[in-house]
């Protein structure tokens, strides 16, 4: 990838050359690592290896991490980058160098890297802070970041505690709309019936038909030029407001990123009526499992032989705080 450059600032590839200066600068300064999700490096050699992680993600997947550069002076501040995890998501992060704290660097590298992750066709884009590194909640606010998850399971090593990350999006960019007619409803309905866990559950097309139907849930989809290509039921009553009970991707649209894409688009929804959202997923649907883990749900519950004999329904839950601190944004 060749240099590209905002108003202040040069974004490059890290090479085996910048190990010392990177070092130097921020990677082996306990100060500026202490909240980051990797150890503080004792070396050069731990900054070495630090650049052949990034080039084997560049190698990857085409994107990973990059140097910050002064354009006025040509020093290096700090580094950025998108790390892809799957089909359309990645997280950003960035760390500066002392000398290059409170220029408003940070923000300025962020709007950057959103604008390549748009390039990119990221609609999934990310970023985990320490609950007690209130920088970057700002940073994150102030470009257009929202609070997403707050028990999100993370690693700090430069820390004594343990604690949880919270999850800031990027709002995704979807035009999603409701239900208007019958062929919609059996439009979702052959979508649920060609996807697990219905395949397994062996629920039919004509049983199906009344759960897409159901007024009093809320059915959010998204359609292409193929027509409904997918869709989130879900249930806005009761203790559990903001169950989402079904989502499904139709086939030829499954593995690009547009479940992660619509089920942040209805979190976004949830969050201006309800701090919580919550699903279920089946036991023998382990991929299900770790795609919801991947976007920050904890799980918090099990429901035995609840569905089917020998297959559990596991309970999981993404929160933005208390219900008692909760202010609803959509009245």
């Amino acid at each position: 990838m060749e240099p590209f450059a905002s108003a202040r600032l040069r974004f490059r590839r890290p090479t085996a050359d910048d190990a010392p200066a990177i070092f130097a600068r921020w990677a082996g300064d306990p100060e500026v690592t202490r909240y980051l999700g990797w150890p503080t490096h004792q070396s050069a050699d731990d900054t070495r290896g630090f650049v052949a992680f990034s080039d084997a993600e560049w190698a990857r997947v085409g994107l990973g991490p990059l140097l910050i550069e002064d354009i006025a002076t040509s020093q290096l501040c700090g580094s950025t980058g998108l790390m892809v995890d799957g089909p359309g998501s990645a997280m950003v992060g960035y760390v500066l160098a002392r000398e290059a704290w409170g220029r408003g660097i940070a923000t300025e590298a962020l709007a950057a890297m959103t604008t390549l992750a748009d390039q990119h066709g990221i609609t999934h884009l990310y970023a985990y802070a320490h609950p007690g590194h209130t920088a970057t909640h700002r940073v994150l606010a102030k470009g257009g970041y929202e609070l997403n998850a707050v028990f999100v399971p993370a690693r700090f090593p430069n820390l004594d505690d343990l604690a949880f990350a919270h999850k800031y999006l990027r709002p995704p960019v979807l035009a999603l709309e409701r239900l208007t007619n019958r062929d919609d409803v059996e439009a979702c309905a052959r979508i649920m019936a060609t996807s697990e866990p219905w395949i397994t559950l062996q629920r039919t097309f004509e049983a199906l038909v009344p759960v897409v139907g159901d007024v009093q849930k809320e059915v959010h989809l998204v359609r292409d030029a193929a027509g409904v290509a997918a869709f989130i039921i879900l249930d806005m009553r009761g203790p559990m407001a903001g169950y989402i009970q079904t989502i499904a991707v139709r086939a030829d649209r499954r593995g690009s990123g547009l479940g992660a894409a619509i089920l942040s688009a209805v979190e976004s929804l949830v969050y201006r009526r309800s701090p919580n959202v919550f699903l279920c997923v089946s036991s023998f649907n382990a991929r299900a499992q770790a795609f919801y883990a991947r976007l920050g749900y904890e799980r918090i519950g099990l429901w035995r032989d609840y569905v089917i004999a020998g297959s559990d329904e596991i309970l999981m839950r993404k929160t933005i705080g208390p219900i008692r601190a909760f202010r609803r944004r959509d009245v």
